[in-house]
């Protein structure tokens, strides 16, 4: 049971299938071959070429042993390449070096605050991303990304730090574009989206690999005018532990939270879709150990830091993996590559680098979305366009920031500002909404009221604002009685409000009654108000009974 719980791929190792195995080595070689593109791509992008593949190797063992999915494919993907470019990179201020130890020091600081949350059981923390965020922020990511790959498909020079100012270098020289590299590139996107729309087996990335590779390797890089990845490193990376200065934990510590966050939110999102389909359940705690560990070990193999990603677990789905066995198989393709085979990426034009980048870009938008959220609620679609506008003009982290203090913002204003009701008795002695139900009706001075929302400093003025128009309302007004079913928590603001309330109502001769309340929540007022006469109640188990209690005769 303790292997079960803390190392889940051990446990699926000892229960393993020889059947199993002939599925998991086809996924697993499948998903080998697109590794070594999509790495190469993404390590390109983030400014070390190596890093991409380097992540695709012993962060996939170290998900295998601790991950609770069965499918899930871990690795560099878009985001996190593109923190390392926009966030990282200049910190490097040119220093390839610098760069490597500091992506390096990121990994583990990754994997060391997800392993620590996952510890003290804190997964709930995927939940703090709302959907209006999430969408906007992946489709800000998108046009990060496809603005910054643009230079590579055409062929031409053009930089920029923010995505604005790569814009407007860009613009003026697309009359230099090179119509080969533009080729490549636009050969690529198509191929990569045709392949995932009509024939999921196939990996576009790798039929345009080897067709461009081909291509460029009979005629020519010279002849054709385009630039190509030209000659890397073979061989395994290098294990070390990088120990950051105070100054480089000062400086990564922000961002280390943010991609731990992004990673394990994409990582939740990604293994429950599958688990769902799959007809199995996820724990995201041992989610957070697991991303964390496969972090730590990116970090420590000078590789990127990683996530899950839906597109690589897709192929592996697809290819008909069973187990992770299809991950650590994959992970061995990856590393033979780069001990042997690294020659053959040699002739890989740039612009096909760009074109899978791209491609990969365009599958992180869901356009549909916007519509479900203008059709949901318009704040919604507003929380999501801030949030990509953000992302474009301000930057990735500054971005999401933004995004996220704004549905902050939305969810204190609702707190503060909930839905209530004033409710009056049907014929079968229930209380309902009068403005649902043609057939409650109020009852001789009495005002009974719901308000759907805890009680805490943000909202305590506002309800009693509302007792009090009610109370004025009302003719002849003997009690107030609150339906406390929604109120699931109260704080020492709103008992302080409370008691003055329950003063003014009863210098009115008007009781203050509570109904359906918490055993907790009742416990709580009862501690924070003053003591009741003998035989006084505030609290009743219904808000029948609260009811029933308001109209009895006052007692001598």
């Amino acid at each position: 049971m303790t292997i079960a719980r803390w190392v889940p791929g051990l446990a699926r190792l000892r229960d393993y299938r020889s059947s199993f195995l002939p599925h998991d080595l086809a996924a697993g070689l499948t998903l080998g071959a697109v590794l070594v593109p999509v790495g190469l791509a993404y390590g390109e992008m983030a400014g070390m070429p190596l890093a991409g593949l380097y992540g695709s190797m012993l962060p996939l063992l170290a998900y295998a042993l601790f991950g609770s999915s069965r499918q899930l494919v871990v690795g560099p993907d878009t985001a996190m390449s593109a923190i390392v470019a926009v966030i990282v990179l200049p910190m490097a201020v040119g220093d390839p070096a610098r760069l490597a130890v500091l992506v390096a020091i990121l990994g583990v600081m990754v994997g060391i605050l997800c392993v620590a949350a996952g510890i003290l059981r804190l997964g709930f923390v995927a939940d703090l991303l709302s959907k209006p965020v999430i969408v906007g922020f992946m489709h800000g990511l998108a046009l990060v990304i496809a603005v910054a790959q643009l230079p590579k498909v055409l062929g031409i020079k053009a930089g920029g730090e923010t995505t604005l100012d790569q814009i407007e270098a860009l613009l003026p020289k697309l009359g230099e574009t090179n119509l080969v590299s533009l080729a490549f590139g636009a050969a690529t996107f198509a191929v990569i989206l045709l392949c995932r729309r009509y024939v999921k087996r196939v990996p576009g990335a790798v039929v345009a690999l080897v067709v461009s590779g081909t291509i460029v390797a009979l005629v020519g890089a010279d002849r054709l005018g385009v630039a190509v990845v030209g000659r890397i490193p073979t061989g395994l990376p290098s294990l070390s532990m990088p120990i950051p200065s105070l100054a480089d934990f000062d400086l990564l510590l922000p961002v280390a939270l943010m991609t731990a966050l992004l990673s394990f939110s994409d990582t939740m999102i990604t293994a429950r879709a599958f688990a769902a389909r799959n007809g199995y359940r996820i724990d995201a705690n041992q989610e957070l150990i697991a991303i964390g560990a496969a972090n730590f070990a990116s970090g420590v193999s000078q590789g990127l830091p990683i996530s899950a990603s839906d597109s690589r677990t897709a192929v592996v789905e697809a290819s008909g993996g069973r187990t992770q066995m299809a991950c650590v198989i994959a992970a061995a393709v990856v590393a033979g590559v780069m001990l042997w085979l690294a020659g053959l990426l040699y002739y890989l034009p740039s612009a096909v680098l760009g074109g899978v980048l791209i491609a990969s870009a365009w599958t992180l938008c869901e356009f549909a979305e916007f519509g479900r959220l203008w059709r949901f609620r318009g704040i919604s679609l507003a929380a999501a366009l801030i949030t990509l506008v953000s992302v474009v003009a301000l930057g990735v982290m500054e971005g999401i920031l933004v995004g996220v203090v704004f549905s902050l913002l939305l969810l204190l204003r609702a707190l503060a500002f909930p839905p209530d009701a004033l409710l009056g008795r049907t014929p079968d002695g229930g209380w309902h909404d009068m403005a649902h139900r043609d057939d409650a009706e109020a009852q001789p001075g009495l005002v009974v009221y719901r308000f759907s929302a805890p009680l805490f400093f943000a909202n305590c003025n506002v309800f009693r604002e509302r007792v009090e128009a009610l109370v004025e309302k009302t003719p002849d007004v003997r009690a107030v009685v609150v339906d406390g079913r929604a109120i699931h928590d109260v704080e020492l603001t709103a008992i302080d409000m409370l008691v003055e309330l329950e003063r003014e109502l009863g210098e009115r001769g008007v009781r203050l009654l509570f109904g359906n309340l918490q055993t907790r929540v009742e416990k709580d007022i009862e501690r924070g108000l003053p003591p009741l006469p003998e035989g006084e109640r505030i609290a009743f188990p219904t808000v029948a009974a609260a009811a029933l209690d308001a109209m009895r005769p006052p007692r001598s």
